[in-house]
């Protein structure tokens, strides 16, 4: 028999073929604040379940046709989050087992005792909602770093990505300021085997150098003035995990030479401590600076580049991937709207403009300006002369132009473009356009273009 739901409460769906332990169960539960379907066999439950999912099932172990057991791993197939409770009398601690391994939260023995049976059921559906909240959250995070693009350049980076990711090698991320390293290192971790285990990211040119070895290190009790109480480094912290240490070229030689040692034997010592401790951390360092021209100039140690640079992503600047731009823009765009609570379009010939600007603050640059944008937009579409007063910066592009020449380029190119395709005809091309055929006409006037030129 199926079930609707007619409340906010919880469902539970309870499978036995002894009828009248079903209808108690039910009973049971009902008094709880839930509501209740029982269900005679697992063919009937199955289809109830992949109709409407419940919230929970409550499910016998020895029932008619396929047992408890089966019904278990196709419910794990097809509704992998679902809650699900075992029960028998006739289980031993084989089944149990099994049933555990294939995601049951409990194992209940007839005859079932209702407050145990309530308490199940309660700690069962709160986990699952603990879960669900972890999988959106996961979710939402990998969303948060996604990288955007479509450009040959990124998906250079996304091939070295896949091909570094299963493995501990270290990597050395390069880069300008504002390209994503941060991204790229996130993505190496989201895509190995540590993906369950901590990602743990440290700034190295946010710390004075004088303590930056106690935050990379950690230390004991009493190891200095106003240490009151043990401090576990990022190192201890990222263990199993990830280490993500970005601006790594501003890192003191004296906590390169440390960090150098962690490297060769995994092994640290909490400052105020003799004792090593053992780690197991996948290094990942980021920069913006050329090391090797550090190296010659003595502030970064040879030997450690070595050991970092075992695999090398570049990170290509925003101006090499012109093609990403409309693509972040959008996704940018987007992204505010929604967290501002606002409706907003850019005419295409704003992208036309963004793709001629070099952007010396890369990604991060065009990202904050968007946001610029949707906050301080009036109308909507914005039009490309629209944007210097928004984002508050004078959109030149590469070499000498202004923003008024690029945008009369961009202009200029969307209507010939519009014309070739339409043999002349203004009436097509200005549809093609999107625009009114008066619009045009003028459009046409002011850039001194004749459309039978065209």
């Amino acid at each position: 028999m199926g079930a609707v739901a007619t409340s906010r409460k919880p469902m539970v769906y309870v499978v036995d073929d002894d009828v009248r332990l079903a209808e108690t169960v039910c009973k049971v539960l009902d008094k709880a604040g839930y509501e209740t379907t029982p269900f005679a066999d697992g063919t009937s439950a199955i289809l109830a379940i992949n109709g409407k999912p419940p919230d929970l099932v409550v499910l016998d172990l020895m029932l008619p046709g396929i047992d408890g057991i089966e019904v278990l791993r196709r419910i794990r197939q097809e509704q992998p989050g679902l809650a699900v409770v075992m029960m028998s009398g006739k289980g031993t601690i084989k089944t149990a087992v099994e049933s555990l391994k294939l995601g049951a939260f409990d194992f209940l023995e007839k005859p079932l005792e209702a407050n145990r049976l309530r308490v199940t059921v309660r700690n069962a559906l709160e986990r699952s909602l603990l879960q669900r909240k972890v999988s959106r959250l996961q979710s939402e995070l990998e969303e948060s770093f996604r990288m955007v693009g479509s450009s040959p350049a990124l998906q250079q980076v996304r091939d070295l990505i896949r091909r570094a990711a299963p493995t501990s090698a270290s990597v050395l991320i390069t880069g300008e300021s504002g390209t994503g390293k941060e991204l790229v290192a996130r993505a190496l971790h989201l895509q190995s085997p540590r993906a369950g285990e901590p990602f743990v990211a440290l700034n190295c040119a946010a710390i004075p150098k004088e303590l930056i070895e106690n935050e990379l290190f950690g230390h004991e009790k009493g190891a200095f003035t106003g240490a009151t109480s043990p401090h576990k480094g990022k190192l201890h912290q990222a263990d199993k995990g990830t280490l993500f240490l970005d601006e790594i070229g501003d890192m003191s030689m004296a906590t390169q030479a440390k960090l150098l040692r962690f490297l060769d034997n995994s092994e640290i010592q909490h400052l105020g401590s003799s004792e090593s401790i053992s780690l197991d951390v996948r290094m990942i360092a980021a920069t913006n600076k050329v090391l090797p021209n550090c190296i010659k100039k003595g502030t970064f140690r040879e030997d450690l580049f070595h050991r970092l640079n075992v695999v090398t992503i570049e990170v290509p600047p925003l101006r090499k991937r012109p093609e990403d731009i409309e693509l972040l823009t959008t996704y940018f765009l987007e992204g505010y709207c929604q967290r501002h609570n606002r409706s907003l379009a850019l005419a295409p010939g704003c992208f036309e403009v963004l793709r001629t600007y070099d952007w010396p603050g890369n990604v991060r640059e065009l990202r904050n300006l968007m946001e610029r944008v949707v906050v301080l937009a009036q109308t909507s579409p914005v039009e490309p002369e629209e944007l210097p007063s928004l984002i508050g910066v004078e959109l030149r592009p590469e070499g000498n132009g202004t923003l008024r020449s690029a945008v009369e380029q961009a202009e200029r190119e969307a209507v010939e473009a519009a014309l070739a395709k339409t043999s002349g005809n203004v009436t097509q091309a200005a549809r093609l356009l999107g625009i009114e055929r008066p619009s045009l006409h003028r459009i046409l006037k002011r850039l001194g273009i004749a459309a039978a030129d065209a």
